[in-house]
């Protein structure tokens, strides 16, 4: 049953045992619940820390002291995740706690991307439609709230010129729209929106400074 789960968790955690056996979560059907289980055990009996609180305090090294990298392979890691965040076991672990848009995820990306706490956007991040919608995401950032592009009209004569569109694209990080999702800006530009088609919003040209 389950419930035995937390006794074999115990045993793991005082040392008695390395690992849970490779059996243990082969039923479909108690799988998630067993996991569920153990993280909240972990979160409220051993740290004594509320749902909130673990999402705030829980670092990598409490996950690593709490044997909780054993349950990864039953947990997928959203793509946003870096090799250092434990955010999600918590989130696995209390589904009804709640989460950011998916707007806000992907701005939390290409914010740490722009930082440099990121080296690059996670792998595939920009692959199937919901990675055309991130691309959307970031670039209307880009174009708003960096670019200060006012006039959603502009944004063609400002990408019109491709040595131009690929120096803003490189210095803001997003030239991997062009690189893996799009086949030029003007492409990139008429994609991700469609009323910019238009041949005299591209006979025009606006210079952007980039230092």
């Amino acid at each position: 049953m389950p419930s035995t789960i937390i006794a074999k968790y115990q045993k793991i955690l005082d040392g008695e045992q390395k690992r849970f056996s490779p059996y243990e979560f082969e039923d479909v059907q108690y799988r998630k619940q067993k996991v569920q289980m153990i993280l909240r055990y972990a979160i409220e009996q051993v740290m004594h820390w509320t749902p909130e609180q673990a999402r705030d305090l829980m670092t990598y090294e409490d996950a690593k002291d709490l044997k909780l990298f054993l349950l990864n392979e039953y947990i997928e890691p959203p793509i946003e995740a870096k090799m250092t965040d434990v955010y999600y076991m918590v989130d696995y672990a209390y589904p009804y706690l709640p989460r950011p848009s998916e707007k806000e995820k992907v701005l939390w990306v290409y914010r740490e991307v722009l930082e440099g706490k990121r080296r690059h956007f996670p792998q595939n991040y920009f692959q199937s439609l919901k990675g055309e919608e991130r691309a959307r995401i970031c670039f209307d950032h880009l174009c708003h709230d960096i670019l200060k592009i006012r006039d959603k009209r502009n944004i063609p004569a400002i990408f019109s010129k491709t040595d131009q569109a690929h120096q803003i694209l490189r210095k803001y990080k997003l030239k991997i729209l062009i690189d893996s999702l799009y086949f030029s800006p003007f492409d990139m530009v008429t994609n991700i929106h469609h009323e910019l088609t238009h041949p005299a919003l591209w006979q025009r040209e606006i210079k952007i400074h980039i230092s």
